[in-house]
């Protein structure tokens, strides 16, 4: 990719990010504006943290029964 088609990609509307302005940058705003919350977002989220929480408990299981046979 050549400076010449970097700077003509990022002036280009089709192609928006969702970055954000940051602090000392032209045109920041003073409150940053949270994005949009999908229901497939929030799905995702609740599916990971689920995720997150049975390996915690399998993790404690694992130990617990670890522990069982050294001490048994």
């Amino acid at each position: 990719m050549t400076a010449d088609s970097r700077d003509e990609r990022a002036r280009d509307v089709a192609h928006p990010h969702d970055t954000r302005a940051g602090p000392g940058d032209a045109g920041a705003t003073d409150r940053p504006v949270q994005l949009p919350e999908t229901p497939e977002i929030r799905r995702t989220g609740r599916r990971a943290v689920l995720l997150f929480v049975g390996l915690v408990v399998a993790a404690i299981v694992i130990i617990a029964i670890f522990n069982g046979a050294v001490t048994g």
